[in-house]
Parts: structure tokens; sequence; C-alpha cells
């Protein structure tokens, strides 16, 4: 077995150029899709209970974030047992699965959309179209991340496409407690699994490398998974959505510079976490437009 067939169990998007430039477009799309929503009171929490309190929504992101470190665990044990055809059909099905019922996901909540707000009958259509072109974006992603077809352009491309579908869905069916809760424990377990949970396990037992010895000493290339750009996306589509469209510009400027930091980071130690410093600046926002709004916009 060989390391390059190896590659696929990270995902990654690379690049020669600030990293900010290829994230920027997807914040942008996050942040007119919470503008779409923002003034719309939709149902829209599929998969988690619509009523609950605080505890029921912490235990929803707690669960969630325990699926995640699972689920890299089982990768490193399979990794360890020599099991690749195993992670590569659990790969496969990931991506063509997720792929295809995001995109028709979208559809689905502009029916709804259009049918309580807007007050037009459903368009049913959509939800076809979305979910073959979706079909075709997870046959794609299998090509290229499974079976290593296409070039890294194409890689990139599919990273940014799935990363901004997949979290601007995240960022709006998800309550406020469940969605915190989540973003916080899984930048947590980002630190962890990169310094010394499944990500490093991963290298190690591996032997990935991002990049060639050519390219270590000529350039330099940084490389960021593609949970990251889920992240990013669902943080600007929620604040926008439950916050406005003053603080979901805002996440974007912190984003920016969180992951700029990050980036540089990166580039020094050789790895760092592409989640902590991004969203805790965001957050570190929100928290500071909170306590204006409770201690002086108040008198």
């Amino acid at each position: 077995m060989t390391v390059e067939s190896r590659r696929f169990i990270l995902i990654t998007f690379m690049t020669k150029r600030s990293i900010e430039y290829a994230i920027l477009p997807v914040l942008i799309l996050s942040y007119l899709i919470g503008w779409f929503y923002q003034n719309s009171d939709l149902k829209m929490n599929l998969f988690l209970p619509e009523n609950g309190g605080g505890s029921i929504q912490f235990a929803e992101g707690f669960m969630l974030v325990s699926i995640a470190a699972m689920s890299g665990a089982l990768i490193v044990l399979a990794i360890k047992l020599n099991l690749l055809k195993i992670i590569k059909i659990f790969f496969s099905f990931g991506l063509f699965v997720s792929s295809a019922s995001v995109f028709w996901l979208h559809a689905y909540f502009i029916k709804i959309y259009k049918t309580e707000v807007a007050n037009s009958s459903g368009i049913f259509w959509a939800e076809i179209v979305f979910g073959i072109f979706g079909s075709i974006v997870g046959i794609i992603a299998c090509l290229v991340f499974i079976f290593e077809k296409g070039k890294q352009f194409l890689r990139n491309a599919i990273i940014l496409i799935l990363g901004f579908t997949i979290g601007s869905i995240f960022g709006i069916i998800m309550h406020y407690i469940t969605f915190l809760t989540l973003i916080v424990l899984i930048s947590l377990f980002d630190i962890y699994s990169v310094f010394r949970g499944p990500i490093s396990k991963i290298f190690q037992k591996t032997n990935i490398s991002i990049t060639s010895e050519k390219s270590i000493i000529h350039e330099k290339i940084v490389a960021i998974g593609i949970g990251d750009f889920i992240f990013y996306s669902s943080v600007v589509t929620f604040f926008t959505r439950e916050l406005g469209l003053v603080l979901g510009f805002g996440s974007i400027i912190c984003l920016l510079v969180g992951v700029k930091v990050t980036e540089k980071m990166l580039l020094k130690h050789g790895k760092f976490p592409g989640l902590p410093l991004p969203v805790f600046f965001t957050l570190a926002l929100v928290g500071l437009s909170w306590l204006v709004d409770l201690y002086l916009l108040t008198f």
C-alpha cells in the first residue's frame, strides 16, 4: 500500500496564495444565504427537535461533536488495521450522500420559503434539479478524492462547493445553543486532533505529506481541510440569519483575520488547527456586541 493511495484520507484545499482569497467567496455566499433567511420564521430544524430547553440543545451540540470524534477514531483504527478498502467505501458513501442531500435541502428550504413567506406555490422541480446536480458533484468528488482523478484545481473547486453548501445548511437548521456548543467544542477538538488526536495520528501512521520536498524548498503551500470551510460557512450563515447583517458582516472580518493569523502559524510550525482562532475571534465580536447592547444601549 503506497502513501499516495492514502492521500484521500485528508481532503484538503491547497494553494500557493493566501488562503483568505479562497475563503472570501465562500463567506460572501454564506452571508447572502443568511440574509435571505434572516427575516423568516421557518421551521427548518429537520434533524433536531424543534422545541427544547438549553440543556437539550447543549446535548445536541455535544452529540454532534462526539460523532465527529468517534469517526476520527474509527478512521485511525482502520488505518492501523490496514483496512483501506473499508475507508474508501466509507468516504465514498459520505461524499456522495452528503453532496446529493445538501443540494436537495437547499431547494427544499427555498420551496418552504416561497410557500410560507412569499405565499407562492412550491417549486418541486427545483428539488429534482438540485438533487441531480448534487449527485453529479458527489460522483465527481468520489472520482477526485477517492480515486485521485483530476488536478488540484478540480479538488479545490469541489472543496469550495461542498464547504459552502454543507456549511450553509448547518447555519440554517440549527438552534442557537446547539450551534454555539457545536462550534466551541469542535474548535477545541480541532486543537487536540491536530496536535495529539486523529489528524496527528493519521499523519504519523501514513506519513502523508501535503507538500513535496521540492515545494518546501522553493515555495510555500497552504493546506486547509474541507471541515474548516464547512464551519466558516456555517458561522457566517448562522450569525447573519440570527443576529443581522451587521454582525454577519463582522463575522466575515473576524474569520478572515483569524484565518490570516492561522495561516502564518501554519507556515511557521508546519501544522496548526484551522478552526479555533477564526471561530473564537468571531465569538469575541458577538460577545462584545451583546455587552454593548446590554449595558450601553439600554440607557
